[in-house]
């Protein structure tokens, strides 16, 4: 899968919100981190060894090809399940994706702090019946929230 925002001179933020824009319930969540975007980036970018600290649902992450910024993933939820996943990591930007799911980040320097923006999508989703939009909305952010705060904690704690 390629990089359906490659916008070459956009500011990663930027282009983070054009992907949730075209993405159709992407739930987005910004930190402002209080370290440098370094450190910040050394934690997104160490995949393998960070994504399980920050990531509840993931047990295990492999990278099984590098082509440059290109990467292809095996990824092992909690339960077991494993999915492989195309990414393409450079600074300030990570977009992973599935059949099933796109997770992306982007992050820019503010002065000696980082604000760090973290998208998650899962493909065809739609609330379960009944299930209230809002409330599975706010479950999304409440996660996405506790994982920023894990990656500025493993940041400010010289990574991870």
């Amino acid at each position: 899968m390629s990089d359906p925002v490659a916008l070459p001179g956009i500011d990663p933020i930027d282009r983070l919100a054009i992907l949730a824009a075209a993405l159709p319930g992407a739930v987005v969540g910004r930190r402002r981190i209080a370290a440098p975007f370094e450190a910040v980036w050394q934690v997104i970018a160490d995949l393998e060894h960070s994504t399980p600290r920050y990531e509840p649902g993931v047990a295990h992450v492999r990278v099984i090809e590098e082509r440059g910024e290109f990467l292809r993933l095996l990824v092992r939820d909690t339960d077991g399940r494993e999915d492989a996943m195309d990414a393409r990591l450079r600074p300030g930007w990570c977009l992973m994706q599935s059949a099933t799911i796109v997770i992306a980040f982007a992050a820019r320097r503010l002065g000696g702090e980082t604000l760090l923006a973290h998208l998650e999508h899962r493909r065809g989703q739609t609330p379960a019946p009944g299930r209230n939009e809002p409330d599975h909305r706010r479950a999304a952010l409440a996660k996405i929230d506790q994982e920023l705060q894990t990656i500025e904690r493993l940041a400010t704690h010289h990574g991870p």
